[in-house]
């Protein structure tokens, strides 16, 4: 039998508008799994972060951090960090444009500074866990990636070191990813410990964060959600995440 791998986003791909899995969603998963088809998630979540949608589908096979950790039957099989001497130099410039900035362990959400509400707000939306107060957390523990919280007009004025790829995830949240790390990166590391070939992976997303997966997957499915630029990526354009989009793409493509 050919090994298959379906790699899914979490926000408006797997989880509906509502942050909640839809019924056919569930099921079009556990058909995956009972076509012996690997399922795993690619997210720009942490795993505390991710956790909840892990546990809710029986995952043991997962990309977090956009692309900065992959986990294989729950063992890591890839890690790329934020160099700490380019993260402390934005962090620096954050501060003085009054940035709050939040770096991210697997586990954990550390904030260098007490959060705003607006950087509440946002985190609010993913339903994300508690914040450590860890205004130094930086200096002496692996990054996988940061977040920053800032509209638009302020990406003028904060540096981008050649080192990190910003990408927006929120009209007022970015994420901080190693410009050479991708999910695409990390779903490629999963697929090699799967025994999965690149041909066989089906990929599902709807942001920025999703474009190189979107292209780099056997076939990349845009959720009807998704902006025109993305699904200009993709393969194939599916229902949305209100509308039963990931059992449709299944259907689309034969897996279930």
């Amino acid at each position: 039998m050919v090994a298959k791998l379906a790699v899914f986003d979490i926000d408006d791909t797997l989880l509906n508008s509502k942050k909640q899995l839809l019924p056919s969603t569930i099921a079009s998963i556990q058909a995956l799994k009972d076509n012996q088809i690997h399922v795993a998630i690619a997210t720009g979540r942490n795993l505390a972060m991710a956790r909840p949608v892990i546990e809710a589908l029986d995952l043991s096979d997962y990309v977090l951090c956009n692309g900065s950790a992959a986990f294989a039957d729950r063992k890591q099989v890839h890690q790329h960090t934020l160099s700490r001497e380019n993260l402390a130099k934005l962090i620096h410039a954050a501060d003085q444009q009054s940035v709050d900035i939040v770096v991210e362990s697997l586990d954990g959400l550390h904030i260098h500074t007490k959060p705003s509400e607006l950087t509440d707000s946002v985190l609010n939306t993913f339903k994300a866990p508690e914040l450590d107060y860890a205004p130094d957390y930086y200096l002496h523990h692996d990054v996988y990636q940061a977040m920053m919280f800032y509209p638009k007009a302020v990406d003028a004025k904060l540096p981008h070191p050649d080192e990190f790829s910003f990408v927006r995830f929120h009209e007022c949240g970015v994420d901080v990813i190693p410009k050479v790390g991708s999910k695409a990166q990390g779903i490629a590391k999963l697929a090699a410990a799967l025994n999965v070939a690149p041909a066989n992976v089906v990929a599902f997303g709807d942001n920025q964060n999703d474009r190189e997966m979107l292209q780099s997957a056997g076939t990349g499915i845009a959720m009807g959600n998704a902006a025109p630029e993305i699904k200009a990526l993709a393969d194939l354009t599916t229902t949305d995440c209100d509308h039963d989009g990931i059992a449709n793409g299944l259907k689309q493509v034969g897996w279930i």
